[in-house]
């Protein structure tokens, strides 16, 4: 009987092994010197992680996502969806793919703030956290305006399309 159930369990995992393999090559992934364009396009921009950032304060509320270009703005609190679509234009995409690109993502919790004022409400509390793979990497916190140095141009981009 154990035997038996070895061999399933066996069985069933190889079968589930093949079946991630096969799912990669669908998506055009994992095939190599067969790309064109669009494709080298569309590879791109799975591989750049959601951007989601937001900023907190008595008199700000600012909610923002940054995904296949597109950035989803909400100004409200407690919002249940995005309020305002904006479309990122081609130009301005590029750089924050390239921005984006520039960030490790393991090391973005370790991230130090330039400033601490929103301890005194002297800006308001901001976070930014990426989604890559469906695992999240989100920062310490740090103050609205005043972004770590290794993410400003980054951030204080985004949060410049919204001002739009």
């Amino acid at each position: 009987m154990k035997i038996i159930t070895f061999l399933a369990t066996l069985i069933i995992t190889i079968t589930g092994c093949n079946c991630q393999k096969s799912a990669i090559h669908s998506n055009g992934l994992a095939e190599e010197g067969h790309s064109n364009n669009n494709q080298s396009e569309a590879v791109m921009q799975n591989n750049i992680p959601v951007i989601k950032y937001e900023a907190m304060a008595r008199n700000i509320s600012l909610n923002i996502k940054v995904e296949n270009q597109v950035l989803y703005v909400s100004r409200v609190r407690d919002f249940k969806d995005y309020e305002e679509k904006i479309k990122i234009s081609d130009a301005d995409w590029k750089e924050i793919v390239t921005l984006t690109k520039a960030v490790d993502l393991a090391k973005v919790k370790d991230l130090k703030w330039p400033t601490e004022k929103r301890y005194y409400d002297g800006a308001a509390h901001a976070n930014i956290t990426f989604i890559s793979n469906g695992v999240e990497y989100p920062a310490n916190g740090f103050d609205h305006g005043f972004p770590p140095v290794e993410i400003e141009k980054l951030v204080n981009k985004i949060v410049k399309l919204t001002e739009k």
